[in-house]
């Protein structure tokens, strides 16, 4: 499912732009189909390029994480739960070639693995109010999070530059 766009449109578009523009009619059509209770991992998502599923694994990390770190402890904690999720997430990356957001991300694993997180939904007891109530956990976390406000708006130049040196893979170009 490529995104329909106009050349110019495409071209006027900063790199987070650019992604976000790619990347956003995917996460509605999932909504969709989640809404419905169908899968998504069997249905459209097969359907999307290689680049396009990090696209959106990565997107839908993002968009979660970046609120708090709360958020970006409970989201992680939550995706390492789901292992087929976490490695997506981690391979999407690597797709990217994007070496310090990942880096963040299994500085984070490493931590939550130390812990005994979760590694299934099926014993899931994270909260974000964790944080607040262990410091030592805080003060490990804390730093990653401001690493990962560093890290992805480098993530963002490189998704830009992929899609725009791969655009047959991210949009089909509506003809003015």
């Amino acid at each position: 499912m490529l995104v329909k766009m106009r050349q110019v449109a495409f071209n006027a578009l900063d790199d987070e732009a650019l992604g976000t523009a790619c990347v956003d009619p995917l996460i509605k059509a999932y909504k969709e189909i989640q809404t419905r209770g169908d899968d998504f991992s069997t249905g459209l998502f097969k359907e999307l390029s290689r680049g396009q599923k990090a696209l959106f694994v990565f997107r839908a990390y993002y968009n979660h994480v970046m609120k708090s770190d709360a958020n970006f402890y409970w989201w992680s904690a939550y995706f390492m739960a789901q292992p087929e999720r976490w490695s997506g997430l981690k391979s999407g990356l690597r797709f990217f070639g994007d070496r310090n957001t990942l880096h963040v991300l299994e500085s984070l694993e490493e931590i939550l693995k130390k812990r005994n997180h979760p590694r299934s939904l099926e014993n899931f007891d994270v909260s974000a109010n964790d944080l607040h109530h262990d410091p030592e956990l805080m003060s490990l976390v804390k730093p990653l999070f401001d690493n990962l406000h560093e890290a992805v708006w480098i993530t963002h130049k490189i998704i830009g530059t992929c899609i725009r040196s791969n655009p047959n893979d991210f949009v089909q170009f509506e003809i003015d």
